[in-house]
């Protein structure tokens, strides 16, 4: 303390100019969106050891890094599928509407419109844990399963058993899970499904110490993913745990949503996960569960683009664009599409939702356990509301949400939806997990909240089903959900207490991190 007493004002004064000038260089460098940006440059010129962490935490700059080296990379499992199973030319029954949500998916991931052959909705824990495991057990070559949360309790030791029996046959099974998502899993529970020849990896291992501007803890792979032969698929809201999969989570209250998928629409999400596990892993799997003869398993350099590849790996790459699937299925149309922050188009499921809200004439209904918007999503939907689509918003009431601080900035969005017309209902039976969207005669489901962190810093993924009978079939599930829920009138919201303005105006202030 005495030491810098010491020093001149000037000094320190000068200290501070050059801290303040660096730090804001280097934050605007990143090109973030700019209430992040505000954000952070304020809390790192006023709270300089809080910025200094939270930049630590949630830098860009590898992400972005690694973006660029991305593109580099010869072996591309997402790119490599995309003329496989793919229609040549749009339907004619496909609305105008329609038609452009499935041309901005394909400029924005390259998601190929494909049929799925049949798409069933699980609604109950019960039917998504016996789908799942009949699933499993038909397996012939292999089984793909990448999830956010796994869980060592009942439900994921049975799951976990389950894939560890296929294994001791002769099945290939990969499993992926998140770190920070499955934090405190012990790799033992995984110990029978190794010793039969499973194969397990960790996504985004969180490292201590945490290197400034180098750590990617807030980029967290999202998604649920469970593939049997490349040709069953399940994809949307489910994890790993009790909570989802277990009998007893009707009881408690938790509500989730899965949906499976036969035929080729799950292409996309087999070419999601191997293109997740070459990421993580290093190692090349084709479409039938095998290293191809030739591929040898890269090292992280040669993963995003440090080093050329051989021509032997050239060769041997499954996914060089040259491969064909033929179309197989007849059913209905289906787009799988990933977002993620080290993809070209970050937003590329926020854009989806936004445009098929905009497009709607009738109706945009969202499920969603977390609702913290965007500005645009915010400005799209009283949009809506203004030209008279029926819009709707079903979101757990705060003492059942499992995050109070995201249900306080939920509710801090209600008045402006409300004055223009939307209509918002809280979920009073338990903790509303699903995460939907119906638009017309255009759904989807998957693993993206409608809030900033899905949007725009999650690896998510979510299928968008042009279908009239899946989406009126998802429309029945709504409308029962609405049935356990309460509506929230204007008039409820007349005379907030300076303590719940209060309360919900800073959550609000934190949503960008939320």
């Amino acid at each position: 303390m005495e030491f810098i007493e010491q020093i001149p004002r000037w000094v320190l004064e000068l200290g501070f100019v050059i801290y303040a000038v660096t730090v804001s260089v280097v934050v605007l460098l990143e090109r973030r969106r700019p209430t992040a940006t505000l954000a952070l440059v304020l809390s790192m010129l006023f709270l300089p050891v809080v910025g200094l962490l939270t930049y630590a935490f949630f830098s860009q700059r590898k992400v972005r890094r690694k973006r660029k080296n991305r593109r580099r990379r010869v072996i591309d499992p997402v790119a490599g599928t995309e003329s496989m199973a793919t229609l040549d030319a749009l339907p004619e029954g496909l609305s105008v509407q329609q038609r452009g949500l499935v041309r901005l998916a394909l400029h924005a991931t390259a998601a190929p419109l494909r049929r799925a052959s049949d798409v069933r909705l699980l609604v109950t824990a019960d039917d998504a844990r016996e789908a799942v495991l009949a699933a499993i057990a038909t397996a012939t070559r292999c089984v793909h399963a990448e999830f956010y949360i796994w869980r060592d309790d009942e439900s994921g030791r049975a799951i976990t058993a389950a894939l560890a029996r296929r294994a001791r046959e002769g099945i290939q099974v990969r499993v992926l899970v998140d770190q920070l998502g499955s934090w405190g899993l012990e790799r033992e529970h995984f110990g029978e499904l190794l010793k039969a020849g499973g194969e397990v990896s960790i996504f985004g291992p969180v490292r201590v110490p945490i290197r400034l501007g180098r750590s990617r803890v807030n980029f967290r792979n999202h998604r649920k993913i469970l593939t049997i032969d490349g040709s069953t698929g399940f994809v949307g809201g489910l994890n790993v745990g009790d909570k989802y999969f277990g009998s007893g989570s009707e009881a408690d209250g938790w509500r989730d949503l899965f949906v499976q998928l036969q035929g080729d629409a799950v292409l996309g999400l087999e070419a999601t996960f191997l293109d997740d596990w070459l990421v993580t892993t290093g190692q090349v799997v084709d479409l039938e569960g095998k290293r191809p003869a030739g591929t040898q398993s890269l090292d992280a350099r040669e993963l995003v683009g440090q080093h050329a590849p051989t021509p032997a790996l050239e060769q041997a790459n499954p996914f060089n664009g040259t491969a064909e699937r033929p179309i197989r299925s007849d059913g209905p149309l289906t787009q799988v599409i990933p977002s993620g922050p080290d993809l070209p188009v970050t937003g590329a499921i926020a854009a989806q939702f936004s445009a098929a809200i905009a497009a709607a004439h009738e109706r945009a209904y969202i499920a969603t356990p977390y609702f913290v918007p965007d500005e645009p999503l915010m400005l799209i939907l009283r949009t809506a509301a203004l030209r008279g689509v029926d819009v709707r918003i079903l979101v757990p009431s705060p003492d059942k949400n499992d995050s109070r601080l995201v249900a306080y900035a939920s509710r801090s969005y209600y008045d402006e939806l409300l004055q223009v017309g939307c209509r918002i209902f809280e979920y009073d039976a338990g903790m509303l997990h699903a995460k939907y969207l119906i638009a017309d005669d255009v759904c989807a489901i998957g693993s993206a909240n409608m809030d900033v962190r899905s949007f725009h810093i999650n690896y998510e993924i979510t299928a968008m089903f042009y279908d009239a009978k899946v989406t009126a079939d998802l429309a029945s599930v709504y409308e029962a959900d609405l049935g356990d829920a309460t509506e929230v009138h204007r008039h409820d919201r007349t005379e907030p207490s300076i303590w719940a303005r209060l309360r919900e105006n800073s959550a609000r202030v934190l949503s960008p991190l939320l």
